[in-house]
């Protein structure tokens, strides 16, 4: 059995819940694409909106 780890990121969630925190769509997915190319293998992106 190979033992493995799997990163799972909440920035997009997690991230934006600090008062007078925003982030644009534009924001998002720079993040996002940023977050994939570091090669993280689950992005949790929050509530649409």
């Amino acid at each position: 059995m190979t033992d493995t780890v799997e990163l799972f990121d909440t920035t997009l969630r997690d991230g934006t819940q600090g008062e007078h925190v925003t982030l644009s769509a534009r924001d998002k997915m720079r993040i996002a694409r940023r977050l994939d190319a570091f090669g993280i293998d689950v992005i949790e992106g929050g509530w649409p909106g």
